[in-house]
């Protein structure tokens, strides 16, 4: 163990004290004195990590926890649906919607031609509008060759209803004159067949197709439109057929 020898500040008498001592007390006129050392370098870290490194690892150790915590979940969640969505039910069959499923349950089908508005009618004429059109089309010279008077007028409106679906089906009549010879006037009739209307918003779920087979307008088959040759035709051919099927045909 080593002594040092240090002077009393007080009353310059000598000191002796352990070298590790914290305190000593002059012999002479009794005062206590605390000692100051100086500190290696390894000493100095010592104290500052105690007074202050170690208290802020503490502080910082809750966040770095909670991260931590956060990282995981975020990492798990990610995991799930990436897996889920790959994850396929071979035991489960698609489901196939049903007509009542795609309309509202505030919404009626058509059942009665008697049911359409002249609104309903004109929304009719505005969407049938194009069906007409690709209709009467036929082979690229029947657009030189023959060409449409007037607008398309509608003939009649025919509602089929049967079993929660109906068929609303309007039936054009179409004047056509041979551009070459004016007085070769031909009329033909061009059915349009709408699925699955409804007495409000009418066209929410409609779609039209053209079921007229070819109508030659001259005898050497060079020009032809999809239409039918009278009324009567267009009526037999698409409206007739559906009474055999069990729906309940009514006209406007």
């Amino acid at each position: 163990m080593r002594l040092i020898e240090k002077k009393c500040p007080n009353c310059g008498a000598d000191l002796e004290f352990d070298e590790n001592a914290k305190s000593c007390k002059c012999t002479y006129c009794k005062r206590s004195f605390e000692i100051e050392r100086d500190l290696n370098d390894v000493e100095k870290f010592n104290l500052i990590y105690d007074k202050i490194q170690k208290p802020m690892g503490k502080i910082m150790l809750a966040p770095m926890i909670f991260a931590g915590v956060f990282f995981v979940i975020i990492a798990g969640v990610i995991v799930y649906n990436v897996f889920s969505f790959h994850k396929t039910d071979t035991n489960k069959e698609p489901k196939i919607p049903s007509i009542n499923d795609l309309i509202d349950g505030d919404s009626k089908l058509v059942t009665d031609a008697a049911e359409l508005t002249n609104e309903d009618l004109d929304d009719l004429d505005n969407r049938s509008y194009s069906e007409v059109h690709q209709s009467v089309t036929g082979r690229s010279d029947t657009t030189y060759s023959y060409q449409i008077t007037g607008d398309p007028k509608v003939e009649k409106v025919v509602v089929a209803y049967k079993d929660e679906a109906n068929k609303v089906i309007p039936i054009y009549k179409v004047l056509y004159h041979n551009f070459f010879n004016q007085s070769d006037v031909q009329t033909v009739y061009v059915p349009v067949v709408f699925e699955n209307i409804k007495s409000e918003a009418l066209f929410s779920f409609a779609s039209g197709k053209n079921p007229a087979p070819e109508y030659y307008l001259n005898d050497d088959h060079s020009s032809y439109i999809y239409a039918y040759g009278s009324y009567d035709d267009a009526y037999n051919n698409v409206v007739k057929p559906l009474e055999d099927e069990g729906f309940t045909i009514t006209e406007k």
